[in-house]
């Protein structure tokens, strides 16, 4: 019997939450309300010498270890269960690098909860859920949840698409939501992604139509400065067509950013992408050395 219970991500990467030092080693006692759940909700103390359930075959003390077993290997890879979700205070979190580079008011190294106070109703708030076990007569035990990811992953990935509720106090102290649109130095945004690895931002990325390119690339020179380097690369469409995409990078010792005329091979979009340079290497690595053993698993 295998009940999975953890978050695929955080199992394959072993992480640590900001907050330092782990719960305690898990118990049968916190077995209880991940079975409790399966039981349809009615208790099960999975501390008691015999463990009623109303659901599967067996005994329900296989269960309760079954799920202890999970709990126990998550926690001994550095995943603390408890706290997936758990949203760090700003001044309990590293503060951003002085340096780092910061657009729209989304500084490079920010807390996921100081983000959450600038956009209180954008994807990053809509994707924790935490994981939870239920029990079908049909189809056996189930786990839900586990795409989604949560707020203390090692690499947080969410898309904003064109539009972003916004958030204002009207006359009489309520709160009023409306959409409004993202924009890019008045340009029109396709999308937003941004990104974090245990609640600290460090890749904010913009996507957006080529024609806007050069109202952006404005932009970009007056609040940046010169670009640390540019290039121009040569290009060509179906039809053979040919032109020129111009690449600019600015580098600060801390962070980059890299405003490209052309999104991957899309010579219809563009893209801008900013990260904070020691994170990124570390998930960048990460990936690397993921692909590589998926390579090497089926050889």
């Amino acid at each position: 019997m295998s009940i999975k219970i953890t978050v695929a991500i955080a199992a394959t990467l072993g992480v640590t939450t900001v907050a330092g030092a782990q719960t305690a080693r898990p118990t049968l006692a916190d077995a209880s309300p991940y079975v409790t759940k399966m039981n349809g909700g009615k208790p099960v103390d999975c501390t008691a010498s015999k463990v009623k359930i109303n659901f599967g075959s067996g005994r329900g003390e296989g269960y309760c270890q079954a799920v202890l077993a999970d709990l126990t290997k998550s926690w001994e890879n550095g995943v603390d269960i408890p706290n997936l979700d758990v949203l760090f205070p700003a001044d309990k979190m590293p503060a951003p690098p002085s340096t780092a580079y910061e657009l729209k008011g989304d500084k490079l190294g920010a807390s996921m909860a100081e983000y959450l106070q600038r956009h209180p109703n954008d994807c990053v708030k809509r994707f924790s859920t935490p994981p939870e076990v239920h029990h079908s007569a049909f189809t056996g035990n189930q786990l839900e949840h586990t795409d989604y990811e949560h707020v203390n992953a090692f690499r947080f990935v969410c898309t904003n698409g064109g539009t972003r509720e916004n958030v204002t106090i009207g006359p009489g102290n309520e709160t009023l939501i409306y959409p409004g649109s993202l924009s890019l130095a008045s340009a029109n945004i396709d999308r937003e992604q941004v990104e974090f690895s245990h609640q600290r931002l460090y890749l904010v990325a913009y996507y957006f139509k080529q024609e806007a390119f050069p109202l952006i690339q404005a932009a970009f020179l007056q609040k940046f400065g010169a670009p640390t380097s540019t290039t121009q690369d040569p290009v060509q469409n179906k039809l053979g067509a040919q032109f020129t995409r111009t690449t600019m990078t600015w580098k600060n010792g801390v962070s980059t950013i890299v405003l490209s005329e052309m999104s991957g091979n899309d010579l219809s979009n563009s893209q801008v992408v900013m990260v904070l340079d020691e994170i990124y290497r570390d998930v960048q690595k990460l990936h690397d050395t993921k692909v590589i053993n998926a390579i090497l698993a089926d050889m």
